[in-house]
């Protein structure tokens, strides 16, 4: 490889020194080494080196044998418990080969310990899915490589030469089965290209080094990760933040890779942005231990899944980052800890007295601004998105949207990811197409023209009146300025320890031929004169013509009360009042309730009650929608949130006053004034009440 091919990761290097390459145990952070010329790029001659090397197994028995005996021991008895009584038979077949903890936690033990227990298991393991060939969809071919990958890795001193045989024809069938992924479906923004090229590239180390001829396969895949997912993930991750939300964030920026790169290889690829993963997780947490509803969210829980925890180790203990080990819970797969933790690494919580987090971030290129009035369960969380890249793939059609949350969710993104059922639900589906991606799911800005052909995934959709489905970015000059897929995202943000303040410009994810200008700019006041913060909207909307209908979009679980222009739901004890000062003359209007829960342009799309139930999920099933009642190119909408709890006095509507002088329009609230500039160019005065 040639050094001007690789021109972000030169200038991410060109003032980190090299070392030599990551070894377990480690108690500097690795600096990131990558060579400029292929041909001095190599792979570990001996097994294993897949997640760590033979060179590694001494210091890992004095690991498990000393200060990582706890979690040793744990591993040991959980695998007991969950695999090796079984047949192994049993996690020869999907689930088993995408979620392969348990398996490869028995092979593990093996590698390490050489136990005749547990390399019996794992040889009928492996051994049954050779049998098995490349068969299935692409989760589970995908999967039976990684797995035959680490089988033949770290059972090779074990292995006969009809064994290493077999599994040497299985990993070479299950690479040309899966080697599309390499040449026709490389993806380094979105889509399952990333696992897919995991896969190869595990099953191309394991085997490299007794079929030299594979290796021009390797550097090819070398090329797609310096050069393709690295530099994509590493620009829209650089503050930690990530465009899927919280729960395809853990999925899509899995710690494997970089892993098993920097143990097979003579290159390391821990980046410094991935320390900042762990902040996402940490801003984004919900006063209640959950995530807010953003993206495809299969999970809103904390403990999201398996690849969170690697992150999570890989950051803290590869990387060395505090606030990653504060964020680690105890569980069960043991693997990361035993192998990257360390346990030198003091945890710092965000609140810590010594060097606390401020109450606000901007995660710039994966375009959320969080902003909370506190670290403990009482805090009120407004989560504002603007991503500054169009994208399908987890990515819903949400620019300038927001939640909030206190005790419970306020203001919520509704719609479910409905995976899992037995009427064409999840991804692709006809709730997911039609609504749960779709602007009108959001609470954000929708101008509606009633002429409007929707085509989501090349079909025909519901026309909610919201931002649209473009060409599909696969890499990172897309997303960039200049990019077909890139937008104008969060374009100003200020935090202060009063407020935070943050526009957002959505302009361009909607078509030109229907709106002009679509800008947000939100206000959240943590130092207000009442007990919760005050959060404040405002929007500047043009349309291309005037009788197409603006409306502003406010979700939540319960059905709200409207009095006037006061609208105020209930959820888990917290209360959101919802208080509309622009326009003057508008209309309030609710939808929702059995029948009408995901309703779009005249019909319901409902999700699939069959679909997986998730722990905590909390349904919102009514939106207000908030219109002019007089047809005009530009409105603009400003409101006003008050949190309370829900037995607070009711908010009097007198609370806000709106004020409006040439230019500007605004309010005074809680002991502040707020002037935005109708121009869309300058920013708001915010200012305390004397």
């Amino acid at each position: 490889m040639k050094p001007h091919s690789v021109p972000f990761l030169v200038l991410l290097l060109s003032s980190v020194p090299l070392c030599a390459e990551y070894r377990i145990g480690e108690k500097e952070i690795p600096s990131v080494k990558i060579h400029s010329d292929a041909a001095d790029f190599a792979v570990h001659p001996s097994h294993p080196r897949l997640f760590f090397r033979d060179t590694d197994i001494p210091t890992i028995r004095t690991r498990i044998a000393g200060e990582y005996q706890t979690e040793w021991r744990q591993m040991l008895h959980h695998l007991e418990e969950v695999g090796l009584s079984q047949r192994p038979g049993k996690f020869a077949v999907h689930p088993h080969l995408k979620s392969w903890e348990i398996v490869r936690n028995i092979a593990f033990v093996a590698a390490v310990t050489g136990e005749e227990r547990y390399i019996k298991w794992s040889k009928e393991w492996a051994a049954i899915m050779a049998d098995a060939g490349p068969v299935g969809n692409d989760t589970e071919f995908r999967g039976r490589l990684q797995c035959l990958a680490i089988a033949y890795d770290w059972l090779f001193p074990w292995l006969s030469a009809d064994e290493k045989q077999a599994l040497e024809k299985a990993i070479l069938a299950h690479i040309d089965r899966s080697w599309y992924f390499a040449t026709q479906s490389t993806n380094y923004v979105g889509g399952h290209s990333r696992w897919g090229n995991f896969a190869l590239t595990a099953g191309l180390l394991a085997l490299v080094t007794e079929h030299p001829e594979l290796r021009e396969k390797l550097l090819l895949l070398r090329r797609h990760w310096l050069e393709g997912y690295f530099p994509a993930q590493g620009w829209i991750a650089r503050d930690g933040g990530y465009h899927m939300g919280w729960s395809y964030s853990a999925a899509y920026l899995t710690a494997s890779i970089h892993y098993v790169w920097s143990t097979a290889t003579n290159e390391s690829v821990f980046f410094p942005w991935q320390a900042k993963i762990p902040w996402f997780w940490i801003y984004g947490r919900q006063g209640d231990g959950t995530y807010a509803n953003t993206g495809d969210a299969y999970t809103v829980t904390d403990d999201l899944n398996a690849y969170q925890s690697d992150l999570l180790i890989l950051a803290a203990g590869v990387l060395k980052e505090p606030r990653a080990a504060w964020a680690l819970k105890d569980r069960t797969n043991r693997f990361a800890d035993i192998l990257y933790q360390d346990k030198s690494v003091r945890p710092l919580a965000p609140d810590d007295p010594a060097a606390p987090l401020e109450l606000s971030r901007h995660f710039r290129n994966a375009g959320v601004v969080i902003a909370r009035d506190r670290w403990d369960g009482k805090t009120t969380l407004l989560n504002f998105a603007s991503t500054p890249f169009f994208a399908t793939n987890h990515l819903h059609r949400d620019a300038n949207a927001f939640t909030l949350h206190y005790r419970g969710s306020l203001a919520v993104d509704s719609g479910i990811y409905d995976e899992g059922g037995k009427n064409a639900g999840g991804y692709g589906g006809t709730h997911w197409r039609n609504y749960f991606t779709r602007t009108i799911a959001h609470n954000a800005i929708t101008v509606f023209d009633p002429a409007q052909k929707m085509f989501v995934l090349d079909e025909p959709a519901s026309n909610d009146g919201g931002q649209v489905f473009r060409q599909e970015p696969t890499k990172l000059a897309d997303i960039q300025p200049g990019g077909h897929a890139h937008l104008d995202g969060i374009v100003h943000y200020v935090a202060t320890d009063d407020y935070t303040y943050a526009v957002g410009d959505a302009t361009k994810a909607y078509d030109a031929e229907r709106v002009r200008l679509a800008q947000r700019e939100i206000v959240y006041l943590r130092a207000a004169a009442r007990g919760h913060p005050v959060v404040v909207v405002y929007d500047r909307v043009e349309s291309v013509k005037a009788e197409f209908q603006k409306r502003f979009l406010l979700h939540t679980i319960n059905k709200p009360v409207v009095r006037g222009n006061l609208a105020v739901a209930e959820n888990q004890g917290g209360r959101l009042s919802c208080l509309t000062l622009l326009p003057e003359k508008a209309g309030l209007a609710l939808i929702g309730g059995p029948g009408k829960e995901a309703w779009v342009d005249g019909k319901n799309y409902p999700w699939d009650e069959t679909a997986k139930k998730r722990r905590s999920r909390e349904l919102a099933q009514w939106r207000l929608e908030v219109s002019p009642r007089e047809a005009r190119l530009r409105d603009d909408f400003l409101h006003v949130l008050f949190v309370d709890d829900a037995g607070a006095p009711v908010i009097d509507a007198k609370e806000a006053a709106l004020v409006q002088s040439g230019d500007n329009a605004g309010v005074e609230v809680a002991g502040w004034r707020i002037l935005f500039s109708r121009d869309p160019g300058r920013q708001a005065r915010i200012e305390r009440l004397r």
